[in-house]
């Protein structure tokens, strides 16, 4: 459990914030407009300027205080770096306003920044008729594929349009942040080509949403790639994070930083095996990922369609992975799975 861990600080910081945590390393906790209710952003002090990993959402509040804290305590040097864990919008969404304002470079992987382009060019849309298509494959009939679509609304894009110039990160490098070098650790399941970065010489790891104290990163095949594996992806990534020493500090997105790295990583993976035992569990016969969204993640299925349909493809991917069930695509392409 996270109670296991071992918390550097017990209490968050208000929002806006800026905050020690090593020499020349610093924390800012960003509001969130929706669950987790915050994001964590870093700043490392280069000497002449700075680096900032992440950068929070396209929001007014994350705005004000961003504008605030470049005003105010961080004037006497220019932001030099912006660098990215992944490009969900709470991590990426005010990119372009500090590459406009600062001229900064942007680093990240390639396959992060082609993800990026793509949200943005398929902005404030609901799920449209691909994804449509896509449930009714997984077991959606057709009045359940149009209810679901007709329950959802587009929601308000939170991010500026993406810097068209970058420099790519790639797995295995060493990069330069705040007078440390950090080895990229690249890694799947959560994001196409989440990074994280992890300095050898203090034994720090900056996570991103890869690694949390209290939540378990959402792990979902998505409509474009319907026989992805994205929870083996994940739970590789858990054994290669293995590697690092246990008393590793972990400064996640969400959360507070934390020890206890291999404990976590245990929890984690018991986490979702205990999941892929519970799906495995309700399967007696044929199936499809549409039963599975209304036995498993029914709350979820109407409100956030594609989370439950790709938790649900995610898991039952896996379990045919392991040979723990079987997968079957018929001549009208209809996907099924069952017991092997």
């Amino acid at each position: 459990m996270a109670d296991d861990l071992k918390f550097t600080v017990q209490r968050p910081p208000a929002y806006g914030e800026l905050t020690d945590v090593l020499p020349g390393l610093f924390w800012v906790r960003l509001p969130m407009p929706n669950a987790p209710n915050h994001v964590n952003c870093w700043l490392l002090d280069n000497g002449p300027d700075w680096t900032m990993v992440d950068c929070g959402y396209n929001t007014d509040d994350t705005f004000e205080m961003w504008d605030k804290l470049w005003r105010g305590l961080l004037r006497s040097r220019p932001l030099q770096n912006l660098v990215f864990t992944h490009a969900h919008l709470d991590h990426f969404g005010l990119a372009s306003f500090f590459v406009k304002e600062t001229k900064c470079a942007v680093r990240l992987p390639l396959a992060e920044w082609l993800n990026a382009w793509k949200l943005w060019h398929e902005r404030e849309e609901g799920p449209d008729e691909q994804f449509a298509v896509f449930m009714k494959r997984n077991g959606a009939s057709d009045d359940d594929a149009t209810r679901i679509v007709g329950t959802q609304r587009p929601s308000k894009y939170l991010g500026l349009r993406p810097p068209r110039e970058f420099i790519r990160i790639r797995d295995g490098d060493v990069v330069a942040m705040g007078k440390r070098e950090w080895r990229v650790i690249t890694a799947g399941g959560h994001s196409v080509e989440h990074a994280l970065f992890y300095c050898e010489s203090d034994k720090i790891l900056i996570a991103g949403d890869q690694v949390l104290s209290h939540m378990t990163p959402s792990v979902i095949t998505p409509s474009a790639q319907p026989e992805a594996n994205p929870m083996k992806e994940y739970l590789d990534s858990l054994a290669r994070l293995e590697t690092l020493p246990p008393d590793t500090l972990v400064l996640p997105s969400h959360g507070l930083p934390f020890r206890g790295l291999h404990d976590r990583l245990a929890q984690l993976r018991e986490h979702h095996q205990a999941r892929l035992d519970d799906v495995a569990s309700v399967i007696s016969g044929k199936t499809h990922a549409f039963a599975i969204a209304q036995e498993v993640f029914p709350r979820v299925l109407y409100a956030n369609p594609r989370q439950a349909f790709g938790e649900s493809l995610a898991h039952l991917n896996m379990l045919a992975s392991l040979g723990r069930l079987s997968r079957d695509v018929d001549a009208d392409g209809a996907i099924t799975f069952a017991p092997a």
